[in-house]
């Protein structure tokens, strides 16, 4: 005999009525979860506002380390460069300097975009594109950065 002849209706009912109720409720446990979590994400807000020591990378090929100051009215601590929040833990900055040529001569400048990401308060990463420049405003090159930065005050 099968288990559908021996099952009765009334078992049938049970079965189906439990299962419905499972159904139901799955959805709202899954919101519940990801409520859960995106209150635990929400929850991360770090500043990059301090001082920061920095690796930088760039496609020229080139490396060195640097400092950032990120101060709380979006300046950088000069006048040319700026910085301002995109997220609770991410922020882009954009720089302008002179570039100069092998003789200390300024032939141009240097401007460029990061996008940064807070891993927590002490730390952050970027990658852009920065571009060198004419003094007639024309592109020379272009070049990718990436810099890793530390926390320092």
């Amino acid at each position: 005999m099968s288990a559908a002849t021996v099952t009765s209706p009334r078992t049938r009912r049970r079965v189906l009525r439990s299962l419905a109720v499972t159904v139901l409720a799955v959805p709202s446990l899954l919101m519940a979860a990801g409520a859960a979590e995106a209150d635990t994400t929400a929850a991360k807000r770090y500043s990059a506002v301090g001082t920061w020591s920095a690796q930088v990378i760039t496609s020229i090929p080139s490396s060195g380390t640097t400092s950032f100051v990120f101060l709380a009215d979006g300046t950088m601590g000069n006048a040319t460069d700026t910085w301002y929040c995109t997220g609770r833990t991410t922020f882009s900055y954009d720089i302008a300097h002179p570039h100069k040529d092998s003789t200390g001569t300024v032939d141009g400048s240097v401007v460029g975009h990061q996008d940064a990401v807070l891993s927590d308060n002490d730390h952050w990463t970027s990658h852009g594109v920065s571009k060198v420049l004419d003094l007639q405003g024309n592109v020379v090159s272009t070049f990718t950065v990436d810099v890793v930065a530390t926390r320092t005050s």
